[in-house]
């Protein structure tokens, strides 16, 4: 009986998960991703796909250049090359501001009305766009009380 009941829960969890999965692949608004990023799985190596999200390194990233990790092992959090495959999320809210990331490109510049938590802990909005920090670019960024 004990069996039974571990199996049935386990599908019952199974099938909340598969339901969770497909309505956050319904979800394409950056602010909208991190406001629910609790329900990304963490990335892992492997195949990744155009428009996939995960969580790595206290970020949330979409995927914008299929790649496969296991053939190009040097895709992985914290190295160069995962800026070419990966862009992270910015929030739009306060609420869904997240750590700074550097830009390297124009697919992952800082848009008007973003914010972001800067290196000194402080929540800043982007007056402009822009490819820089506050640090390198003062005048386009604001402290967010």
């Amino acid at each position: 009986f004990v069996g039974f009941v571990v199996n049935l829960v386990l599908t019952q969890a199974q099938a909340i998960r598969a339901a969770t999965l497909a309505a956050v692949a319904h979800v394409t608004d950056d602010d909208d991703r991190l406001a629910i990023r609790v329900l990304y799985d963490p990335w892992a190596k492997g195949k990744h796909e155009v428009g996939e999200v995960y969580t790595a390194q206290g970020q949330v990233w979409e995927c914008f250049n299929a790649y496969d990790n296991s053939v190009y092992p040097d895709i992985a959090p914290g190295n160069s090359a995962w800026f070419t495959f990966n862009r992270p999320l910015h929030g739009k809210s306060k609420e869904t501001a997240m750590p700074f990331v550097p830009v390297q490109g124009a697919h992952d510049m800082h848009r008007a009305g973003e914010y972001m938590i800067y290196t000194d802990g402080q929540i800043y909005r982007c007056k402009q766009d822009t490819a820089y920090s506050p640090k390198d670019y003062a005048q386009a960024w604001e402290v967010v009380e």
